[in-house]
Order: structure tokens, then C-alpha cells, then sequence
């Protein structure tokens, strides 16, 4: 990479350049401000990990489904509508009929914006319903920390607690389907080394 590329990035993406410094900017001036040490976390395996993530998981799933409850009715009766108009569209360019083509392709993208605009909904949804969830005590790292021994500084508990927070708050808007994988490799990797 040239020094030309850099900069030709930098005018093509401004605003990630933009967020990546200022995210090792707020990096370097949390690390000597701060001075603090590491956590100090449980011992995890297999089987207690998954009982620590059950809730999570549980709680992505039960998400997932109040999202469906609260799209299904309101945006599937337009969404069945504009897929049998694409059908029709192509049924009617199989048949030959002159314009089809392009009607196609009209209902098509009219599909395709309907869709995403849905998965917008969706996902703006499980994040409010992730946050209060969150809000409500719902945590994926902080189950794991031992403050037996050592007991963080209050302002390093609060930083982790609040990261703990956006963490949990965007695995749970994620889904159930998401959390699956990380377990199925820990559950695997302790297996396998057991």
C-alpha cells in the first residue's frame, strides 16, 4: 500500500477514517487516564458456560419472536402483495408480453425495497427491545468476572458495566442464531482439549 492509496481512501472513505482515529484516540487517552489493570475473570468449560449464556440466548430468542409478533401483521399483507405482483410480472415475461421485462424488474425492486425497508423495522425493534432488556439485568460478560479476589477500581466496573451493556444490547438485537455459533466453537474447542 502506497502512500497514494492512503490518501485516495481517506477522500473516498472520510468518515471511517474519521471514526477509527477518533476510536484509537479514545483508546490511548482511556489507557493513561485510566491505569487500570486487567480483570480477573471465572474459570469457564463447557459446562459451565453454557449454563452462564442460557439466559443470553434465551433472552435473543424470546427477541426474535416478539419482533415477528409485532412485524407479521403489519408488514407481511403488502410484502404477499408485491410478491405475487413480481409473480405475475413473470409469468407474464415467460408468456412474451411486450414491456414485461421491465415491469419485472419494477415490481422486483419495489419487492426488494419493501423488504429491506421491513428489515430495518426489525432490526430498530430488538434494539429497543434489547435495551430494555439490558437495562433490566440481562449481561454477557459480567456473569464471568471474579471480584472474589480483587476488586476493580468503581469508575473501571462502571466503564465495563456500561461496556457489558452495548455489548449484550447488539448480541441480543443480533439473535439467537448468532450467539449459537460462538457456543457451538467453545463447547467444540473444551471438548476436544478435555
Amino acid at each position: 500500500m502506497t502512500l497514494q492509496d492512503v490518501k485516495d481512501s481517506v477522500k473516498e472513505y472520510p468518515s471511517i477514517w474519521l471514526l477509527s482515529i477518533t476510536f484509537v484516540a479514545g483508546f490511548v487517552f482511556l489507557q493513561f487516564w485510566s491505569g487500570w489493570n486487567g480483570l480477573t475473570f471465572i474459570k469457564v468449560d463447557a459446562t459451565n458456560l453454557v449454563g452462564y449464556l442460557t439466559p443470553l440466548l434465551l433472552t435473543a430468542t424470546l427477541i426474535e419472536r416478539a419482533v415477528e409478533v409485532v412485524i407479521t401483521p403489519w408488514r407481511d399483507p403488502d410484502a404477499d402483495d408485491k410478491s405475487n405482483k413480481v409473480a405475475a410480472a413473470a409469468a407474464q415475461v415467460e408468456a412474451g408480453v411486450d414491456n414485461a421485462q421491465a415491469t419485472l424488474e419494477a415490481r422486483t425492486s419495489d419487492l426488494n425495497e419493501y423488504t429491506g425497508k421491513t428489515r430495518q423495522y426489525a432490526y430498530a425493534i430488538a434494539v429497543a427491545l434489547s435495551v430494555l432488556a439490558v437495562t433490566a439485568g440481562v449481561r454477557t460478560l459480567w456473569p464471568l468476572l471474579d471480584t472474589s479476589k480483587v476488586v476493580p477500581p468503581p469508575a473501571q466496573l462502571n466503564f465495563f458495566r456500561w461496556y457489558d451493556m452495548l455489548l449484550t444490547t447488539l448480541l441480543l438485537a443480533g439473535g439467537a442464531a448468532g450467539l449459537h455459533a460462538p457456543i457451538n466453537a467453545f463447547t467444540s474447542f473444551f471438548e476436544k482439549n478435555s
